[in-house]
C-alpha cells in the first residue's frame, strides 16, 4: 500500500517537472511573426503581450521602491530578453520625468527578422500607460464609471532606429559605470 502511495506521488513529481517548464517557453507564434519581419503582426503580437503581462500591477512600497507599473515595465523587460528573435532592448528608465499618474515610458525593442543579417533588424518604439483613468471626458462631462486600475496600457507604437544605443549612453552618462 505505502509503494502505491509513493509510486503516485512520484508519478505526480515527473508529471509535474515535465509540464511546468513548457508553460514558461517563448511565444512560438510571435517567434514566427518576428522570423517573417511581418511588422503589423509583431505590433500586434507585442500588444497581447503588453497586455497580457500588465494586469495586476500593485503600487510600490518601502521595500520594493520600482514597484507598480514601473515594476511592471522592467518585468516585461526581462521576459522580453528571453524571447526568440529579439536581440535587443531597453526603456526609458534613466530619463528624468514628472511624478503624475498615470505615468508613460517608452520600451524600444530590436527584432532580427529574417534569418539575422543586420540590414533586416527592426527597431519598434512602444509608448505604454501604466495605468487607467476611471472617468471619461464626454464635453467636458467627467462621470466616474469604474475605478482607476494600474494595468498597463499601450499608447502608441512606431519605428524608432536608434533608441535602444540613445537610451544606454544617457544611462551611462548619468551612471557611469553601471
Amino acid at each position: 500500500m505505502e509503494e502505491t502511495y509513493a509510486m503516485r506521488w512520484f508519478a505526480i513529481g515527473l508529471l509535474l517537472a515535465f509540464t511546468l517548464p513548457t508553460c514558461a517557453q517563448n511565444d512560438h507564434h510571435f517567434a514566427q511573426a518576428i522570423q517573417r519581419g511581418n511588422v503589423r503582426a509583431i505590433d500586434r503580437h507585442m500588444k497581447r503581450f503588453i497586455h497580457r503581462e500588465g494586469k495586476g500591477v500593485r503600487p510600490g512600497s518601502y521595500l520594493q521602491p520600482l514597484g507598480g507599473a514601473e515594476g511592471r515595465i522592467q518585468e516585461l523587460w526581462y521576459s522580453l530578453r528571453k524571447q526568440i528573435g529579439v536581440t535587443d532592448l531597453d526603456w526609458d528608465r534613466c530619463v528624468a520625468k514628472e511624478a503624475i499618474w498615470p505615468g508613460q515610458w517608452t520600451l524600444g525593442v530590436v527584432f532580427r527578422t529574417n534569418e539575422g543579417r543586420g540590414e533586416d533588424n527592426v527597431e519598434r518604439c512602444y509608448t505604454i500607460q501604466g495605468g487607467r483613468m476611471g472617468t471619461i471626458n464626454i464635453f467636458g462631462w467627467r462621470p466616474r464609471i469604474r475605478s482607476a486600475r494600474d494595468d498597463l496600457e499601450l499608447i502608441s507604437v512606431s519605428s524608432c532606429p536608434g533608441f535602444v544605443e540613445a537610451q544606454r549612453a544617457l544611462c551611462e552618462e548619468r551612471w557611469p559605470g553601471h
